[in-house]
């Protein structure tokens, strides 16, 4: 799976991954995980992702099928839309979900947050 920023409302991609409005990794593979409610499932891990650059933004996900020709498209969706702050307007980061905690405790490579640390 690859993630591009993308604009809050339409479906239309800012940036594509030439540019660098995105950093860390913006591919996943496929991860075999429990959920939370400990079923098996399959899981595209974007632990690193940032963006660097302020405003509303959506991310589209592709999701691509490998083949001996090269590969194939098969879906694409939009997250919802969300705001990358200025760093003196930063709210904070929030406490890491019990999901990503358990994603972490099978072995994913997830920072995890103990306390949140939301400025005040």
């Amino acid at each position: 799976m690859c993630a591009n920023l993308a604009h809050p409302i339409d479906d239309e991609e800012i940036y594509t991954p030439t540019h660098n409005a995105l950093s860390g990794q913006t591919v996943s593979s496929m991860y075999k995980l429990k959920d939370i409610d400990n079923h098996d499932g399959a899981f595209f891990i974007f632990g690193d992702l940032s963006v660097k650059v302020e405003g509303n933004f959506r991310l589209k996900l592709s999701l691509f099928e490998i083949t001996s020709t090269g590969a194939v498209c098969l879906k694409h969706l939009f997250t919802s839309p969300f705001t990358v702050y200025p760093t003196k307007k930063f709210p904070g980061m929030l406490d890491s979900t019990f999901l990503s905690r358990s994603f972490s405790d099978q072995g994913a490579r997830i920072r995890i947050r103990k306390e949140n640390r939301a400025q005040t």
